[in-house]
């Protein structure tokens, strides 16, 4: 599975607030709680792209979009919350 910062065509956002890449912001903010929507205690890809779709865009004024490559069986899991 592969989950990058932004389609070929678009430029990854740098804000110096964030101290971070907008998406590294984001993919972060969402591993450590804030993408587990099902509040399970388990952040999982689908999760994690979700909320990452979300932020992103809003955040760049929709000139930064996530994109998604690959699949998995079942759910699979990038982060357990304890």
């Amino acid at each position: 599975m592969i989950i990058t910062a932004s389609a070929a065509n678009e430029v990854s956002v740098e804000k110096d607030e964030l101290r971070h890449g907008v998406f590294t912001y984001y993919l972060l903010e969402g591993l450590q709680g804030a993408a587990d929507r099902d509040n399970d205690g388990a952040v999982t890809v689908d999760e994690v792209f979700s909320y990452v779709s979300e932020k992103v865009p809003q955040v760049t004024g929709q000139e930064q979009h996530p994109v998604k490559k690959g699949t998995a069986e079942g759910n699979l899991v990038m982060s357990i919350l304890n």
